[in-house]
């Protein structure tokens, strides 16, 4: 019975999706969520170059310029303006969000965080059947966990629609 492990990485998982939604500024974690195809995987763009902000836009700094492309293609498939500045350096530019994108994701954002907590019940359900068959543990803990992921998760859902503004 490990239902505070299996509700903690539903809680972190919900924390990396919205981490990968754009809020009204640009933020390098914008595209910590895209992966890059290499030959043999998929790989996060930070293990493929340095990312930094500069002004408007992100700069990656690619450790192997034949990875350039790569890096452009992922970026584009994203639906994020990318271009190769130079051989060794991609530019990502965000134009702002229109009210209407605003309204888009903040509906996305709340459709993640009840998406997250139907998980969340469904482990607490799951639990309840297990103590309910083998006569061990405690239903209080169990709804404890619970309340304290709902409670996480209604936070990162609230942080981020502010965020989103």
């Amino acid at each position: 019975m490990n239902e505070k492990a299996s509700m903690d990485r539903a809680v972190r998982h919900l924390a990396d999706q919205l981490r990968g939604i754009r809020s009204g500024t640009i933020s390098i974690g914008l595209i910590d969520t895209v992966r890059v195809p290499i030959p043999g995987n998929l790989v996060p763009i930070n293990r493929l170059g340095t990312v930094r902000m500069q002004g408007d836009r992100i700069l990656i700094s690619a450790f192997d310029r034949a990875n350039v492309p790569a890096i452009v293609k992922a970026l584009v498939d994203a639906r994020l303006g990318a271009y190769a500045l130079d051989p060794t350096t991609v530019s990502v530019s965000v134009p702002p969000m229109s009210l209407e994108q605003r309204g888009e994701i903040a509906r996305h954002v709340k459709k993640l965080g009840e998406e997250a907590k139907v998980a969340i019940r469904s482990i607490r359900q799951q639990t309840r059947k297990q103590i309910e068959a083998t006569g061990r543990g405690s239903r209080n803990r169990v709804q404890e966990a619970t309340d304290a992921a709902v409670a996480e998760i209604e936070r990162l859902v609230k942080a981020k629609l502010q965020e989103i503004g």
